[in-house]
């Protein structure tokens, strides 16, 4: 499976082979699809000495069935949950249709699903056009916090809605 890295840290992170020092303590890794149309994403954090790269969440979209799957995997006090887009195509334009969250409030190490219903790229949409893309990221925060860690969805790769 190819794995391409997004974020601040992708390109020192892959050429470190996860050891080299990064300017924060968070770096994404998306991976492309697997044979079986499901795309992950992994968040993994710099602990304290000794300096050990940690992976704390992993989310998944799995397109037959429009399931997602998000694992918190480091017991602290963290909020683990997928924020997600799908964006339509008009006919002329890509415009945004639903934006949503798939939590996971089970604890490490268990898995939260969700189970969506998106538009097919091959089926006629809300705006009459075909088309359906999706884009998502893992969001760890403290219970207090508003805004997502890490960084914007702006950096994730948009995934085909086609089965």
């Amino acid at each position: 499976m190819l794995m391409v890295l997004v974020g601040g840290q992708g390109e020192a992170l892959a050429a470190a082979d996860f050891e080299k020092p990064f300017e924060d303590n968070m770096a994404v890794a998306a991976h492309v699809e697997d044979p079986n149309g499901e795309y992950c994403q992994e968040n993994w954090v710099m602990e304290p000495p000794p300096f050990l790269w940690t992976m704390v969440a992993k989310g998944c979209f799995t397109r037959n069935g429009d399931v997602w799957a998000i694992q918190d995997s480091f017991g602290d006090t963290y909020q683990t949950f997928i924020y997600w887009e799908n964006w339509l195509w008009t006919g002329s334009s890509w415009q945004p249709y639903r934006s949503g969250w798939c939590n996971n409030n089970l604890g490490a190490p268990n898995w939260g699903k969700c189970n969506k219903d998106y538009y097919e790229s091959s089926s006629k949409n809300f705006y009459g056009g075909k088309g359906s893309k999706i884009r998502f990221q893992i969001c760890r925060r403290q219970p207090w916090a508003t805004t997502c860690n890490p960084g914007s969805i702006n950096d994730a790769p948009w995934i085909n809605n086609n089965a």
